[in-house]
């Protein structure tokens, strides 16, 4: 039963790899979104604090995803550390 787990932990981290491939950070083609935030946050999110604004408003599943990898992490380590069977 052990193994099925092994390969279910493998298949999500393939997963997000292979998901994460692709993307293209730091293209002066994607950097439009710092101007938008800069000329329409307090108007889209009604914070005066545009740091908290684009944290809470715009990222916020940015953040719920890189909360939901660091709590499969820890399941992960404590799986792998737990006893034998």
């Amino acid at each position: 039963m052990k193994k099925y787990y092994y390969i279910i932990i493998l298949i999500i981290m393939a997963i997000l790899v292979i998901s994460s491939i692709n993307l293209e950070y730091g293209h002066p083609e994607n950097l439009d979104f710092v101007n938008y935030y800069f000329e329409h946050g307090i108007q889209d999110t009604g914070a005066i604090n545009l740091v908290a604004s684009v944290y809470l408003d715009y990222r916020a599943y940015d953040t719920l995803m890189e909360t939901i990898i660091l709590f499969m992490a820890v399941i992960a380590v404590l799986f792998f550390l737990g006893k034998g069977e």
